[in-house]
């Protein structure tokens, strides 16, 4: 366990000295979009909730995504062409250590962007509230464990960076987009919504945006228990990855 929060540490100081692009470069895209759409669509309501709340989760669900998943990634694909990360050979780690390691990390990196973020826009934001503390804890962390999971069972099969920008732009985005991020999926026209309500990041945002304003596009119930079913399956999933690319390296 030692050596598991050692490589924690290592990761957090790593993402910390590039704080501008971990940690700003969100907070900046944050407020250009509630610039933008605090403009066009003041004072519109959806579902009795004012859009720029509605819109403000969505954007701050779509930061914890992007920042976990590409957290432990990056690292990884930078070891690859580094050579470093033979070092985890080197370690006493199990695979499924050398994983959390990596997915703590991303979460400490959500929970930081996140923060930050609303320290900084939250003005924007009059309305602004926890409907569930408690929920939003746990919808919070799984959803950056699991896309912090996710990114490093990526990062252990990615070849290069053409890979991972292959992986954010032409999957992780489109799924974003269709998760309900700026708008209620039940507003667009089939089969859309049908997709959307099986896109699994719809429940993350689902789950995300209950907690914060108590407003769903569908069973809150139902998204908690698909993102941590989703959750404990990536988990598996990164286990047998970094076991397998460990024993390749």
């Amino acid at each position: 366990m030692t050596y598991m929060w050692a490589l924690y540490a290592r990761e957090v100081k790593r993402f910390q000295k590039i704080w501008m692009d971990t940690v700003f470069s969100p907070i900046v895209s944050t407020i250009l979009f509630l610039s933008v759409f605090g403009i066009v669509a003041g004072g519109q309501e959806i579902g009795g909730l004012p859009y720029v709340l509605f819109i403000y989760v969505g954007l701050l669900s779509m930061n914890i995504v992007n920042s976990s998943f590409s957290n432990p990634a990056f690292a990884l694909v930078i070891g690859k062409n580094t050579g470093t990360i033979v070092d985890l050979q080197l370690a006493p780690l199990r695979p499924w250590s050398i994983g959390v390691a990596y997915a703590l990390a991303a979460l400490t990196r959500a929970l930081l962007t996140i923060g930050l973020a609303v320290l900084v826009t939250g003005w924007f934001i009059p309305e602004l509230g926890i409907n569930n503390p408690f929920l939003l804890l746990l919808a919070f962390s799984l959803t950056a464990l699991e896309f912090g999971m996710l990114g490093v069972t990526f990062g252990m099969w990615a070849k290069g960076f053409e890979s991972l920008t292959f992986m954010t732009t032409f999957v992780m985005q489109p799924m974003i987009f269709l998760a309900g991020v700026f708008y209620p999926i039940a507003n667009l026209p089939a089969p859309w919504d049908t997709v959307s309500a099986f896109n699994p990041l719809h429940h993350n945002i689902n789950l995300l945006r209950y907690a914060v304003t108590g407003y769903s596009d569908g069973n809150p119930m139902i998204s908690l228990v698909v993102v941590a079913a989703l959750a404990a399956l990536v988990f598996v999933a990164m286990h047998l990855s970094t076991k397998k690319k460990m024993r390749a390296l």
